[in-house]
């Protein structure tokens, strides 16, 4: 029977990981008007205009020369092309929290499994795979607990990209955001 190697474990993951982290998808370029982009069914959405005021309201008409708000005192707000500069979506995927929450579980697993030294290796995969699916059930409830946003569309920006480093600065809200992307996104 072969026997169970921990480190071995520990580094194929490792390896997978890093692949899957840093694998990058061809970028597509996204044109300035509001062409190319169209949302689903009316959600609520926030407008960034060039002075930096972001308006939130739910889509009246989307075209591509123009896209009309419905704004929370109920009056509409129209934005042309040139005026906005980034629309989020509100709202964000949970498959964030869940890989995170997976990441964490199978550390904890390999962790847990290395120190156990009379476990079988079948006993000791179960329990890594286990500890993965707790944790990442666990990140995935706590990301459904916080509302985020989905970029949908940014002037003259590229859609599509890959992995790397993203940089987030609101001057209406008073943040700013460092984070790394993961894989590709999709064309919404």
């Amino acid at each position: 029977m072969r026997t169970f190697r921990p480190l071995t474990l520990l580094l194929w993951t490792g390896l997978i990981v890093f692949a899957l982290a840093t694998s990058a998808a061809p970028a597509s370029a996204q044109s300035a008007d509001f062409s190319g982009v169209q949302p689903k069914g009316l959600p609520t959405v926030y407008v960034t205009d060039r002075q930096g005021q972001e308006t939130k309201g739910k889509i009246v008409s989307w075209t591509d020369s123009a896209v009309v708000l419905r704004v929370d005192d109920g009056a509409t707000r129209t934005f042309k092309t040139g005026e906005a500069v980034r629309i989020d979506l509100r709202g964000d995927s949970l498959k964030n929290g869940a890989l995170i929450g997976a990441g964490v579980g199978l550390a904890i697993g390999l962790m847990t499994s290395a120190a156990c030294w009379e476990c079988d290796g079948s006993f000791a995969v179960t329990m890594t795979l286990a500890s993965a699916g707790i944790y990442a059930a666990i990140g995935t409830g706590i990301d459904a607990l916080i509302p985020g946003r989905t970029p949908f569309w940014n002037a003259g920006s590229s859609q599509g990209t890959g992995g790397g480093l993203t940089v987030n600065i609101s001057a209406q809200r008073r943040s700013a955001f460092v984070g790394w992307r993961i894989g590709n996104d999709k064309k919404r």
